[in-house]
């Protein structure tokens, strides 16, 4: 349509901006929360070490809080990178929630199955 025409109907028609891609950093932001979740799971360590009796179980059960809600707060953070159009770093959490699972998966069987 011609600048004329729309100027006529009162049609605006929105100017895409051409902002270049924000830069993203996939080895900071897998180093940030793989250092989260890895001092998270000493402090809980060094605790069930000093803990005696049921405190034990209760530190571990804790640490599967802190796990699972670390986790929930990986999925939506790519859930969230997803919108913003972040795909490297969403690749990244998702990366890292698969590797967790796994983990996870693998303890439990080492666990669960003696």
């Amino acid at each position: 349509m011609s600048p004329e025409l729309r100027e006529l109907f009162e049609i605006k028609q929105e100017e895409k901006k051409n902002n270049p891609p924000a830069r993203q950093n996939v080895g900071t932001h897998v180093l940030i929360r793989l250092a989260v979740l890895i001092l998270g799971t000493i402090a809980f360590s060094i605790a069930m070490s000093m803990a005696s009796g049921w405190g034990v179980l209760g530190v571990a059960i804790y640490m599967v809080i802190f796990h699972s809600l670390w986790f929930l707060f990986i999925l939506i953070e790519a859930i969230v990178l997803q919108s913003i159009e972040k795909l490297k770093l969403r690749n990244a959490n998702l990366t890292l929630s698969g590797i967790l699972l796994l983990i996870y998966g693998i303890a439990a069987i080492m666990i669960f199955l003696d």
